[in-house]
């Protein structure tokens, strides 16, 4: 029996003795052309809930306003089966004093008829709702808002604060994505530690070792890239560190001719701060900058790399370096306790602020075939533990246990 038949026994098993168990989602990552962490994380857990779950009820629950936003797209939530139901809510708004005393009062003498439809709701996000009755449980995935300088005095920053202090104190339980991320959690929030639970992201099938020489020949075709190459993974935001990133690969790119770096990642790269800062440089022939490629494309991306260099100087999980893990690649990154929970002795680290670091790590790599051999044989081997089936699994015992303790 795999991890997947074992874990949807046990899970059955349980939910059988309770009843059918009604859950609600938070469905914006769902209905997103713009594929974060959060968004990958929930379309994946929600295709092993499709066969986990196949009989239980799920409620996705979708603002009003979203379908008109440009970047919607419904084709995920459109070819969920019938035991999942989109359930329309309203945006929150603010609440003169008068009404949040109203509804402090309504919290505290309850109503009857009030009882929502479903036993549970669930977010991917930190976000949770304000209105809602029945146990909740919220996943936290990185707090750059409150421990990366960068991130904290931006606007976006302070938002995402907000939501999270918010969230914390409603929630029934917090879901951490790393050891490191729960630490985070309860230093910062003084939550209790039985209420923050670590579930560990997955890697998609499409991420393996095996070559694609389609897409091979059509990458070597559109971008030459017959050359080395060395490849960076994500947007241009701070977190990412990729200004000094950049430093270091100049040095390297000077000391190796035929050496060149391939940044792939959502940005509309032309308007982004490190294309401009390349282009002054005049290393624009040296950089390749590829957006949004799809899922197949980064995956022999990964495979054709000498090595994926990953220096944020924030990571929450670090799904780009479990991508490159599983697609055999070497990896150089930072030296963050969330990735060395993740990756352990398979990658190289170096110091996310010191440049010669950076350079040491990076050009010992590009020199070193029998290194970057070990190194992805160590990667593979390390990928193979992180599944998506394990991960739904564990979020639905989860999920099932806060109902319990509630009702009890």
């Amino acid at each position: 029996m795999g991890v997947h038949d074992e874990c949807a026994g046990l899970y059955r098993l349980r939910i059988r003795e309770g009843g059918i168990v009604k859950i609600a989602i938070y469905a914006a990552p769902l209905v997103t052309r713009q594929i974060t962490g959060i968004e990958q994380q929930a379309r994946n857990i929600l295709a092993q809930w499709v066969m986990l779950a196949p009989d239980e009820e799920f409620f996705l629950l979708l603002e009003d306003h979203l379908p008109y936003q440009d970047n919607f797209d419904s084709s995920v939530i459109d070819a969920l089966p019938a035991n999942f139901h989109i359930t329309r809510i309203h945006p929150e708004r603010r609440f003169s004093t008068m009404e949040r005393l109203e509804r402090l009062w309504d919290r505290k003498v309850p109503r009857p008829g009030r009882r929502e439809l479903w036993d549970i709701v669930h977010s991917f996000s930190a976000w949770l709702p304000r209105w809602s009755s029945v146990p909740m449980v919220h996943t936290i995935h990185d707090l750059s808002c409150e421990l990366d300088p960068q991130v904290h005095r931006t606007l976006e920053g302070a938002r995402q604060r907000q939501i999270h202090r918010h969230a914390i104190q409603r929630a029934s339980r917090t879901i951490a994505v790393s050891q490191q991320t729960r630490a985070d959690i309860i230093a910062l929030y003084h939550v209790p530690p039985e209420k923050v639970n670590v579930i560990h992201n997955g890697i998609n099938p499409t991420f393996t070792s095996s070559s694609d020489a389609g897409i091979q020949q059509q990458l070597i075709a559109q971008y030459h890239l017959d050359r080395p190459y060395v490849l960076m993974v994500g947007s241009d935001i701070p977190r990412r560190n990729y200004q000094r990133v950049w430093l270091a690969m100049e040095r390297v790119l000077q000391t190796h001719p035929r050496l060149v770096l391939i940044m792939a990642g959502r940005n509309t790269w032309n308007q982004s701060p490190i294309y401009q800062q390349i282009n002054t440089a005049g290393y624009e022939n040296r950089v390749i900058f590829i957006e949004s490629p799809p899922d197949p494309v980064l995956a022999q991306l990964y495979r054709g790399a000498l090595l994926t260099c990953c220096g944020s100087s924030f990571e929450g999980f670090g799904l780009s370096v479990l991508e490159a893990m599983a697609c055999g690649c070497a990896v150089a990154c930072s030296d963050m306790t969330s990735l060395r929970e993740l990756a352990g002795d398979a990658v190289l680290y170096f110091a996310h602020d010191e440049v010669p670091s950076m350079v040491e790590a990076i050009s010992s790599l590009v020199d070193d075939p029998e290194f970057r051999r070990q190194l992805r044989q160590r990667g593979l081997q390390r990928s193979i533990e992180f599944t998506w089936e394990h991960s739904a699994a564990q979020l639905l015992t989860i999920l099932q246990a806060t109902i319990d303790t509630t009702h009890h």
